[in-house]
């Protein structure tokens, strides 16, 4: 009896002592989980404004790269280059914040090097070809400011875009006309900024009275561009005679608006390559390229710092063509290309009719700029083809 009281007694010790023992777990386990949520909530919380910096990088960025590649764009080796490419930075249209609240505070300067030195109002603002755009934005923190004290993080972004010069093969971008180049070793081919030049050559005539190589200009019907040299008509005369005028597009009319208006290239061309010319079709060349001077703001500047310093202009009237010595391959006729240029389209009133007011017998001529910056003008200080990239 003795025995198994013991045992009962000591059966009932242990069911007491499991009960508390269970209790002291569950417990336990609800504070465990209470502290736990405290942790998951504040990770949620910070995930949360974490995010919201990650977002506000990813929007003021895309400001900061958007804004740097109009300003880029706008820079014409011109104090108004720079003041637009201010203008086109203040007027960017990309926000933070999701899409909500304008990117205020922000800084613009200007190098002739993606380098720097850096300068936000260059008193010479000639060979400024670099724009470099850098943005704040002020992120209200929500939930970190729980375990730090924190409560604002600005977010810095920036970004760096120039006027590069490209020397490959340019597949889009080039007018389907040419200018010849009298000095092939001359950093702008013999060609003066500010002078006019043909585009397309007046009609051709050998059978002139005194027409050949050392009369070159008796060969045409109608004289030339004002400023056309004597060894570039000698070069045309002797190589492309009748059969060929400058024009290297299409001669179907559908396709030459789209050369002429969105520059839509039949063949690619690079430096150092023949490209095949064609005789086109004046007549509708002329209305289309009227048409482009027609969808500028500036109908009336015919010199190329007037037209640069136009608060009006957007670039329609700038086109950029090949510059070619003429040649003879396999009896064709083609344009060795030397490089590429800018030219100012000549404009006769508002609206202007220039090319079109002449007949087929008239040459095409356009005012030499210098460099050519795909989708603006020269702004390079030299010859050659740039476009407009994110360089940082």
């Amino acid at each position: 009896m003795g025995n198994q009281s013991r045992n009962r007694n000591s059966e009932i010790g242990s069911r007491r002592s499991y009960r508390r023992d269970r209790n002291g777990r569950r417990g336990y386990v609800l504070i465990t989980m209470a502290a736990a949520a405290v942790a998951m909530f504040a990770a949620l919380g910070i995930a949360v404004d974490v995010g919201r910096l990650f977002i506000a990088k990813s929007e003021t960025q895309t400001f900061c790269d958007s804004a740097a590649l109009t300003a880029a764009l706008a820079l014409d080796g011109t104090p108004n280059g720079i003041s637009g490419a201010q203008h086109a930075v203040a007027n960017n249209q990309n926000t933070w914040n999701l899409d909500s609240t304008q990117v205020s505070t922000y800084t613009i300067d200007f190098a002739n090097s993606s380098t720097g030195p850096w300068d936000p109002n260059p008193a010479s603002p000639a060979g400024y070809v670099y724009a470099r755009v850098q943005a704040t934005a002020p992120v209200n923190l929500l939930f970190i400011p729980v375990v730090v004290s924190l409560q604002v993080q600005n977010v810095n972004s920036l970004s760096v875009a120039g006027q590069v010069a490209f020397n490959g093969s340019i597949p889009q971008g080039l007018g389907p006309l040419s200018a010849v180049g009298p000095v092939p070793s001359d950093p702008n081919f013999g060609l003066v900024v500010g002078q006019q030049y043909d585009i397309q050559w007046p009609a051709y005539n050998g059978s002139r009275a005194n027409c050949g190589p050392a009369n070159p200009n008796k060969c045409f019907v109608k004289p030339p561009c004002s400023d056309e040299s004597q060894a570039a008509m000698g070069e045309v005369v002797s190589q492309w005679g009748a059969s060929v005028n400058g024009y290297w597009g299409s001669q179907s009319s559908s396709d030459i608006g789209g050369e002429i208006l969105d520059t839509q290239q039949l063949q690619a061309v690079s430096v150092g390559q023949d490209i095949t010319m064609s005789s086109g079709n004046k007549n509708v060349e002329a209305l289309d390229l009227d048409t482009r001077v027609n969808q500028d703001g500036d109908l009336v500047d015919n010199t190329p710092s007037d037209y640069l310093a136009s608060t009006t202009k957007n670039f329609r009237r700038v086109i950029g063509l090949p510059v070619v010595t003429p040649t003879t391959v396999g009896g064709a006729a083609e344009g060795l290309v030397l490089g590429y240029g800018s030219f100012l389209l000549m404009t006769n009133g508002n609206p202007s009719n220039y090319y079109a007011a002449g007949t087929g017998n008239d040459p095409f001529c356009a005012v030499y700029m210098g460099a050519y910056t795909q989708g603006g003008a020269s702004g390079s200080g030299s010859a050659g083809f740039f476009k407009v990239r994110l360089v940082q």
